[in-house]
């Protein structure tokens, strides 16, 4: 089972990989990012309040 298990983290990092490889502007990259962080992170898991206070400045610089 454990075998099974490595596989199967080994073809989801693949996976994330080819994703990640086929973003090729800096938009596409951040919602693979984010895609990644969604099916990993939990809801209590603080990159979400990292990303949520560097969106937050940046779009309210942009934005006004």
């Amino acid at each position: 089972m454990a075998e099974g298990s490595l596989r199967s983290r080994q073809l989801k990092a693949q996976r994330w990989k080819q994703r990640q490889e086929a973003a090729t502007t800096n938009r596409q990259r951040a919602i693979v990012l984010v895609d990644m962080a969604r099916a990993y992170a939990s809801d209590d898991d603080p990159l979400w309040v990292d990303l949520v206070r560097l969106l937050h400045g940046r779009l309210s610089s942009v934005v006004g």
